[in-house]
């Protein structure tokens, strides 16, 4: 299983160049390079054409500069699989402008769009330079004031730790990789991003896979599967249907893997996601090529119907991902299928040309340091030279198998995994315990609110309908001891439901000192007593007739 992520080609800008930057010159190239990506072939610049065409249209207007940088970064990501060459300097010249604009957000995007290309390329190095500068930009951003740059700076921060994970499990080293992608889909989850939790999902369940815990891997991808089709999210869906199929291909559920495999084949070709495509045709290619192997060893005329049936149409599969592959400079796809070609010929007893294929697998394997690629090209070399009858190196090519395949599956690398998933859900686990608290605390805050009005409702009511009252009772002649009474009572209420009404607000300013807190109930008593002596003659004068 491959992570589908994107080659590239040159080298960023040079501080001279960046200083030196002219638009006008600068949207000159940009025509060129435009011009020369049109001429790539029809089929793959046909799925790039509709974003090509609107977004190369905008580079004509008079645009501000962040507006430009985001064109340029969009305007790289329609040729990063197409024509990565161009890719790397549209977004080498996004870097260059962000820089001069000191826009923060522009280059993070850029550094990162810059190591994704190079980790397609298989430049694992530099894609990890990108990255971490990209990170660290990020996170500066994500503790910004402005709530949209701090929310934008949080989402790349996680965005990269995915990417940086990428690159770990691409080298074989899955705790690293693990670690990087938990620290991704926890800054999702409290972002509440949820295509970004199906990205993880299905990142996670692939280091799962590679570790042949089958189990756990599908518990996840079918996790990511699950939020993928909420989201309607194609890509997600397709990887994951990819991923889900190649356990059940390991399973040797062959039927089952192929129905998964043709439906996110179809999916990818509809999205012209070449890609992918490539990835799942090489996939494919296996299933056929595992069948034949089947069939082989069930009889003794099966090795003739593998032969004449089975193993070509895995050949055919895994050319068609091969030239593909290459036609995108997908490095990762490309080393992949060599192999998948190589030990295929050793079965058909091709042996000059399966050691040509394995070779040059073995060496493009070497240059992007895929430490998984290795183990299982070193693995079919010794195969071919047991059968070529060459014991010495057949013995070495063995050795360096268990060399690779031990430095990835020791117990270390298990334990160190096992300790970073349960950090992750230790940690998820406090944070839903802190949440549910925060909601505890909400739900009792808005139960004494609903209490507090309830009781300032009535009290409210109480001295409107003694109000009225009083106002009644101005039509008879009461004694003036009960006149004085109704009076005071009234003001008595009044003065209670100010204290309860001010007592937030007074506990707040005091601090809680009783002290503080007498004197502001003394100024509402002070404010009260006028009043009623200002009433208390009038209201007299209305209740008492003499």
């Amino acid at each position: 299983m491959l992570p589908r992520i994107i080659p590239s080609l040159q080298e960023r800008a040079t501080n001279e160049e960046i200083s030196s930057l002219n638009w006008r010159l600068l949207r000159r190239s940009l025509y060129s390079l435009l011009a020369m990506a049109m001429l790539i072939g029809a089929s793959s610049y046909a799925h790039a054409q509709p974003p090509v065409d609107s977004l190369a249209e905008r580079i004509t207007q008079n645009l501000n500069d962040t507006v430009r940088i985001n064109v340029l970064n969009k305007l790289a990501a329609s040729f990063m699989y197409t024509n990565p060459d161009t890719a790397i300097v549209l977004s080498s010249h996004a870097l260059a402008i962000s820089k001069i604009n000191k826009w923060e957000v522009g280059v993070a995007q850029s550094k990162g769009q810059l190591g994704s290309i190079n980790y397609l390329k298989g430049d694992y190095t530099k894609a990890l330079k990108y990255y971490h500068a990209a990170l660290s930009i990020s996170k500066g951003l994500g503790k910004s004031s402005d709530s949209n740059t701090a929310i934008a700076g949080k989402i790349g921060a996680a965005r990269r730790f995915g990417n940086i994970g990428s690159v770990y499990y691409s080298r074989g080293n899955y705790p690293q990789a693990l670690d990087y992608y938990f620290k991704s889909i926890k800054i999702f989850e409290e972002m509440k991003q949820s295509w970004g939790i199906a990205l993880s999902l299905g990142n996670i369940g692939g280091v799962y896979y590679s570790q042949e815990d089958y189990g756990k891997a599908l518990e996840y991808f079918f996790r990511a599967l699950k939020l993928d089709r909420e989201l309607n999210r194609l890509n997600g869906i397709s990887a994951n249907l990819g991923n889900i199929a190649n356990i059940f291909k390991n399973q040797g559920a062959y039927s089952l893997s192929l129905k998964y495999y043709f439906e996110a084949l179809n999916l990818d070709e509809e999205q012209g996601n070449l890609n992918a495509t490539a990835i799942t045709l090489g996939n494919i290619g296996i299933v056929y090529r595992e069948l034949g192997d089947s069939a082989r060893s069930a009889s003794a005329s099966g090795e003739d119907l593998a032969r004449t049936s089975l193993y070509p149409t895995a050949l055919d599969y895994y050319f068609k991902a091969l030239g593909m592959a290459k036609s995108l400079g997908d490095k990762n796809s490309v080393a992949i299928n060599l192999g998948s070609i190589g030990s295929l010929y050793i079965d058909l007893g091709e042996y000059n040309k399966s050691e040509e294929y394995l070779q040059n697998g073995l060496i493009l394997s070497k240059q992007i340091g895929a430490k998984s690629y290795l183990k299982h090209h070193y693995q079919f070399l010794s195969h071919l030279y047991h059968k070529t009858q060459r014991p010495a190196q057949a013995f070495d090519a063995y050795k360096l198998y268990i060399i690779y395949r031990d430095s990835m599956d020791n117990e270390a690398n298990t334990k160190a995994q096992t300790r970073t998933e349960m950090k992750y859900e230790y940690e998820k686990a406090e944070l839903l315990k802190e949440q549910e608290e925060k909601d505890v605390r909400r739900l009792a805050s808005e139960a004494r609110s609903r209490r507090d009005n309830l009781q300032y409702s009535v009290v409210l009511i109480c001295l409107l309908v003694i109000g009225v009252v009083v106002a009644m009772l101005g039509r008879l002649s009461l004694p003036v001891r009960m006149a004085e009474g109704i009076i005071f009572f009234s003001f008595l209420i009044l003065f209670e439901f100010l204290l309860v009404l001010a007592d937030p607000y007074i506990e707040e300013w005091s601090g809680g000192a009783p002290g503080f807190k007498l004197l502001f109930n003394a100024g509402i008593a002070a404010f009260i007593f006028p009043l009623h002596s200002f009433f208390e003659v009038r209201l007299k004068g209305r209740l008492v007739k003499e």
